[in-house]
């Protein structure tokens, strides 16, 4: 064998494995304890930016590593000494003003006794790169802290909102609310319900024009709107809706904004109709000064004239008899005009809803088997008592339902009356399937002399109304044209009303 073949092998190993140190970022060394000298690979040297002819000492290759390590190294070789077991230890060097990060792993050398075997590993671009991980990741925890900090805040804000607030999908699907537009519409909140935002309009024109104006514009502002809640209570409502475009998921949405109009209206129509109601009363007390002096005296003179008739003139007879007859009806118009806008003084008791009911509905009776109306009575359950008088509550419900059997057809009309409690606030819905009222009508149907009969003064609602005020109680009509009505009294609990007087 050629004994060149041999030095030329070695060469190619020790090339071979040189570039495998480098390719490793890693190097290799001995250490004789006897002399303190370190034998360096090509690699090693490479690493702490040596030359490979010079000499590596112990203490010099300490030079190089960061005072805080070094008794880490030691500790390391200090264990191989002992136990003859291999050891890892992770530490830091100064090369060129930059510190780099290397592994030491010692292990004795399986055929000298007495030396020790290293091999170090590069891991600084590594050991930066996790460097920068935590920096990230540090940097990635604070945004989600101040995101979840805001996310509460915004949240707390959404939350305690007077006014209601919801978000629906693309497709009008309700995703989230605050409690004020569940407590407005009367949602379960112990167990998701799919709620859309159609089912909350009222009437489908009105939905329709919000879904137009938001389909051309993105937005609709300032729409005066009946809404509906889940117990079919009306709200007019103001509702403001945005459309929210999300490039980054694709997730867009609508933010809707409502605000609960019901008690401000109300008031501005209690007001109006108390203005109607006094001016009515002065023109009914002048007109009653001004017509019962006269009906008076026209009174005691036919009286006078009937001594004096003789008895067999019967046309006398017959004419004062017609006379008398329309004076006392005049006397009677002249009265129900002065019940109708005269304050009600009231004699407040605690009464059962039931026994209400069944009291007006037999007062009722005549007209209902006249009529062959259908009447439906739904009462809830344990209903608490409400503080009224009531002999004048039973005018004001008897009104209502007259006038829902007057406006059903004979034979097919039905009635139902539906009595719930919600949040301290008793409800006596009375619904007719008779011919509706339609808008015009509705806006004046409380108003005095306000009728669309033929026969009739158009002072039973005004009665019933100004009834309803002096209990402080409230009303609300819902009517659809050919499809019936419904009226909604709404009385507070005795509890409530006792606070509030």
């Amino acid at each position: 064998m050629n004994p060149n073949s041999g030095t030329t092998l070695n060469k190619e190993r020790k090339t071979l494995l040189n570039e495998a140190e480098s390719v490793a970022h890693m190097g290799s060394w001995k250490w004789t304890a006897g002399n303190d000298e370190l034998i360096w690979s090509d690699g090693l040297h490479s690493i702490f930016n040596k030359s490979t002819q010079e000499i590596i000492s112990w203490n010099t290759f300490l030079e190089n590593v960061i005072p805080e390590d070094i008794l880490l190294i030691e500790n390391c070789l200090l264990q191989v000494k002992t136990n003859r077991n291999g050891s890892t230890v992770n530490y830091r060097i100064l090369n060129e003003n930059k510190i780099r990060y290397l592994t030491l792993t010692i292990k004795p050398h399986s055929s000298s006794i007495g030396d020790i075997f290293g091999s170090v590993v590069d891991i600084t671009e590594q050991k930066e790169i996790e460097i920068k991980l935590e920096k990230l990741n540090t940097e990635q925890s604070k945004i989600i802290a101040e995101l979840d900090e805001k996310e509460k805040k915004y949240r707390s804000l959404f939350e305690r909102s007077i006014d209601p607030i919801f978000l629906a999908t693309k497709k009008l699907d309700i995703i989230d609310s605050n409690s004020s537009f569940n407590k407005l519409f009367g949602n379960d909140t112990s167990s998701f319900e799919k709620t859309t935002i159609k089912s909350l309009f009222l009437r489908p024109k009105d939905y329709k024009h919000f879904i137009n104006t938001l389909k051309t514009k993105e937005q609709i502002r300032d729409f005066e709107v009946l809404l509906i809640s889940k117990n079919g209570s009306a709200k007019i409502c103001m509702l403001n809706c945005v459309y929210i475009p999300n490039q980054s998921n694709n997730f867009c949405c609508y933010q809707g904004i409502i605000k609960d109009l019901s008690l401000r209206k109300q008031a501005e129509v209690d007001m109006i109709l108390a203005e109607r109601l006094s001016l009515t009363g002065k023109i009914v007390r002048t007109i009653a000064h001004e017509v019962r002096n006269p009906l008076t005296n026209l009174s005691l003179a036919l009286d006078q004239l009937k001594g004096e008739f003789p008895p067999e003139n019967e046309a006398a007879k017959l004419y004062s008899s017609i006379i008398e007859r329309n004076a006392n009806r005049i006397e009677q118009l002249v009265g129900e005009m002065l019940n109708s806008s005269r304050p009600k003084q009231l004699n407040l008791r605690l009464t059962e809803v039931t026994e209400l009911i069944n009291d007006v509905l037999k007062q009722a009776n005549d007209r209902i088997q006249l009529n062959d109306i259908s009447i439906e009575v739904i009462i809830q359950k344990d209903l608490p008592r409400i503080f009224i008088d009531k002999e004048k509550i039973q005018i004001a419900i008897l009104n209502i339902i007259i006038n829902a059997i007057e406006a059903t057809e004979p034979c097919k009309g039905k009635v139902k009356i539906n009595t719930t409690v919600n949040e301290q606030i008793l409800t006596i819905a009375i619904t007719d399937n008779g011919k509706g009222i339609n808008d015009d009508n509705l806006n004046k149907l409380f108003d005095p002399f306000f009728t669309s009969k033929k026969k009739g003064m158009g002072l039973g609602l005004t009665s019933t109304k100004n009834i309803l005020n002096s209990h402080s109680a409230t009303i609300e009509v819902i009517s659809t044209v050919g499809k019936g009505t419904t009226f909604s009294i709404h009385f507070k609990l005795a509890e409530s009303f006792q606070t509030s007087s």
